[in-house]
C-alpha cells in the first residue's frame, strides 16, 4: 500500500505570510496546503486524512482563528492535528490559555522566524508519525487479539466437542452428534461425514453417513448421496485419495469442486481425511460455507486436530460395535451351552439318583440270600462228612469266604447309598485313636503275612481321645490299609503315623492327622482326585482281578469313595500325595486323614 506524506495546513489571509511559511517548511517531507480564510481551511481539513499540523493566524477576516480551531475539534480524525497559533499582536498572547483549550500546542508572534517554525514543525511531524505508527500497531494488536480470542474459542470448542464425541460409542449416534456439534458450534453452513463403502481396500464409493446443512436439516445415509472413488471432479474424493487435507476459499475457480444434492451457493470448502494408522482413510470430514470470510489457518489447524479425534472416536465406536456383536454372540452361545449343561446335569442327577436307588435296592435284596448262604455254609463246615473230606471242606470254605466278601461289598454299597442320601447316622463317642487303628490292623494281619509286608506303626499313646463314630472310622482305616496292601509289592513296607495339629489362632479347633504311607507303585497326579470317586478303578475294567489283598487286585471301586464320605461326615479331610505311578521305581503313596478332636 502506497504511503501518503503528511500534510501541513497554513491558514493566513496574507499571501506573503503564507509564502514565507511554505518556504520555511521546504526541507520537510510534507505536503503544503494553503488557505486564506477559515471556511477554506475547514474545507481542506475535512478532505485531508493525513493532516498533521495547522499554522493558524488568529487575525483572519470573517471567521477568526479561534472559531476555526473550535470547528477543527469537531472533525472526526485520528490523530488530531497540532495547531500553532500565529499573531502580529502581542496582546493576543494573553489568550494563550483559551487557545490551549481549543487544541493549540504553541502560540508565536509574527514576523515568523523560519528556522524556529521549521524546528517546531519537525518536532510535531515526528510526533504525528509516531502517533500514526502507534495507531497502526494498536490496530494490528487488536487484530491479533481478535484472532487469538477467535482461535482460543475455536480450540475450546474443539476440546469440548472432542470430549463429547469421545463418550459416544454407538456409531450412528456418534456421526450424527459430530455433524450437529460442528455445525452449531462453529457456525458452518454444511458439515458431512463421508465413509468409504465398502471399507478399504475394497472401497468403491464415498457415501454420506451423516450430514447437516444450513436449514438444520439432517442428511442421513443415502444411495443418492454417494460419490464413486473414481469421480474426476470431487474435493471429497481428492482428499480421500491423497490422504491430505484439501481447502479452497473460492470453489468457483477450484478444479475439483463439484456440488452435491441441494447444497448450492457454496463459497469455500475444506475436506479432511479421517484415518488412523498408515492405511487408507476410513472416510472424509467435509465442511462447506457460504460466508465471504475464508477459512483461516487457525480454523484449519483446529479442524485437523478435531478430525484426528473424530477418526479415533469412529474407530472406538466400530470396535465397541464389534465387541458388542461378539459379546452378544458369545452370550447366546453361553446361554445355549448353559441350557445344554443344565439339561445334562439334570439327566446326570436323575441317573445318579437312579444309580443310588439301584444300589440300595440291590444291596437290600442281596442281604437275605447272602445271609442264607453264609449260614448254610457255616453249618456245612460243622458236618463230619464235610470235615472228613478235605476237598469238600475247601469248597465249602470258598463258598463261606466268598459270601463274606460279597457281604462286605454289599455293606459298602449300602454305606455309600446312605452317604449319598445323607442318611448316615454317626454315633459319636470318645475314642482312643491308637486302639482304633490297632483294631483295624488286626483285620489285615493275615494279608500282611501272606504278602510279606512290613507294617510300622508310630506310638500314638500321647494323642488325645477324639469324638468319632469308631465303627464307621474303622472302615476308613480298613480301606486305607487294604489299599496299601493291594498296591505295594511283596516285601514292601507300610507306615502309619499320627500327630496332633496345634491351632495357629486361639479360635481354631484342634485336629488329629493320621498318615498311611506305603512303598507301592504310586498314583499318577491326574487321577489323585478321581480315585475318591465311586466305582473308579485303576486299569482296564475288563482286566479286573478280584482280591482284597492280592497285588494290584481290583475291587468294586467303592472303598476310597466310602472313606472320603465318612471322613467328610466327621468334618474332616482326606487326600493323597504321590510323586506318580511307577511299577519299577515304586515311589509310594501317602494318604492323609485329618479329623477334628471335638465335634461341634
Amino acid at each position: 500500500m502506497e504511503t501518503i506524506a503528511p500534510a501541513v495546513l497554513i491558514v493566513d489571509d496574507v499571501a506573503d505570510n503564507r509564502r514565507v511559511l511554505s518556504q520555511a517548511l521546504t526541507g520537510l517531507d510534507v505536503r503544503i496546503l494553503e488557505a486564506h480564510s477559515g471556511p477554506e481551511a475547514l474545507a481542506h481539513a475535512a478532505k485531508e486524512p493525513e493532516l498533521c499540523l495547522v499554522l493558524l493566524n488568529v487575525r483572519i477576516p470573517g471567521m477568526d482563528g479561534y472559531e476555526v480551531a473550535e470547528q477543527l475539534r469537531h472533525l472526526s480524525r485520528s490523530p488530531s492535528p497540532a495547531i500553532i497559533f500565529m499573531s502580529a499582536v502581542e496582546s493576543e498572547i494573553d489568550r494563550y490559555h483559551e487557545a490551549c483549550e481549543l487544541g493549540a500546542v504553541d502560540f508565536i508572534t509574527q514576523p515568523i522566524s523560519p528556522p524556529a517554525i521549521l524546528s517546531k514543525a519537525r518536532v510535531f511531524l515526528e510526533l504525528f508519525r509516531q502517533r500514526r505508527q502507534l495507531e497502526i500497531l494498536v490496530k494490528q494488536l487488536d487484530t491479533l487479539n481478535r484472532d487469538l480470542v477467535h482461535q482460543t474459542r475455536r480450540l475450546q470448542l474443539t476440546t469440548e466437542t472432542s470430549h463429547q464425541i469421545a463418550s459416544i460409542l454407538d456409531n450412528d449416534q456418534l456421526l450424527a452428534a459430530i455433524v450437529e456439534l460442528l455445525q452449531q458450534r462453529f457456525d458452518y453452513d454444511c458439515v458431512g461425514i463421508w465413509v468409504a463403502d465398502p471399507p478399504p481396500p475394497n472401497a468403491e464409493y464415498l457415501t454420506l453417513q451423516a450430514g447437516r446443512y444450513w436449514t438444520h436439516n439432517t442428511l442421513g445415509p443415502s444411495a443418492a448421496l454417494r460419490i464413486p472413488i473414481d469421480a474426476p471432479k470431487s474435493i471429497i474424493v481428492h482428499a480421500w485419495k491423497t490422504g491430505r487435507l484439501y481447502m479452497t476459499n473460492d470453489v468457483t475457480t477450484d478444479p475439483y469442486y463439484q456440488p452435491y444434492g441441494r447444497l448450492t451457493d457454496i463459497r469455500a470448502e475444506v475436506s479432511m481425511p479421517l484415518r488412523f494408522g498408515e492405511g487408507m482413510p476410513i472416510g472424509v470430514l467435509d465442511i462447506q460455507t457460504r460466508s465471504d470470510e475464508p477459512f483461516s489457518k487457525g480454523d484449519v489447524l483446529a479442524l485437523e486436530a478435531l478430525s484426528n479425534q473424530i477418526a479415533v472416536a469412529i474407530r472406538n465406536a466400530r470396535l465397541y460395535a464389534e465387541v458388542t456383536r461378539l459379546n452378544e454372540k458369545l452370550e447366546a452361545q453361553v446361554d445355549k451351552h448353559t441350557r445344554q449343561l443344565q439339561e445334562t446335569l439334570q439327566r446326570l442327577t436323575l441317573l445318579e439318583r437312579d444309580k443310588s436307588d439301584f444300589i440300595a435296592i440291590v444291596s437290600h435284596e442281596l442281604r437275605t440270600p447272602l445271609t442264607l448262604i453264609r449260614g448254610f455254609s457255616q453249618m456245612l463246615l460243622e458236618e463230619p462228612e464235610i470235615l472228613a473230606n478235605p476237598s469238600w471242606k475247601r469248597q465249602v470254605e470258598g463258598i463261606t469266604n466268598g459270601a463274606f466278601r460279597m457281604q462286605a461289598i454289599v455293606d459298602s454299597m449300602l454305606d455309600v447309598a446312605r452317604l449319598d442320601t445323607r442318611t448316615l447316622q454317626l454315633q459319636y463317642q470318645p475314642t482312643d485313636m491308637a486302639k482304633l487303628i490297632e483294631s483295624a490292623i488286626r483285620e489285615t494281619d493275615d494279608a500282611l503275612q501272606k504278602r510279606n509286608l512290613t507294617l510300622q506303626v508310630q506310638d500314638m499313646q500321647d494323642l488325645p481321645e477324639i469324638e468319632v463314630d469308631p465303627a464307621e472310622l474303622r472302615k476308613v482305616f480298613n480301606e486305607l490299609l487294604s489299599n496299601a496292601i493291594k498296591f505295594t509289592p511283596d516285601g514292601g513296607k507300610i507306615t502309619i503315623t499320627g500327630q496332633l495339629l496345634l491351632p495357629q489362632r486361639s479360635d481354631e479347633d484342634l485336629y488329629i492327622e493320621v498318615v498311611v504311607s506305603d512303598t507301592g507303585i504310586g498314583i499318577a497326579p491326574e487321577v489323585q482326585d478321581l480315585i475318591f470317586s465311586k466305582f473308579y478303578r485303576a486299569g482296564d475294567v475288563w482286566l479286573h482281578s478280584s482280591g482284597r489283598t492280592k497285588f494290584k487286585g481290583g475291587g468294586p471301586g467303592l472303598g476310597l469313595a466310602l472313606a472320603q464320605g465318612i471322613v467328610q461326615a466327621h468334618g474332616g479331610h482326606i487326600w493323597v500325595e504321590s510323586p506318580g505311578y511307577d511299577e519299577v521305581k515304586l515311589p509310594g503313596s501317602k494318604f492323609h486323614v485329618v479329623l477334628p478332636v471335638y465335634q461341634a
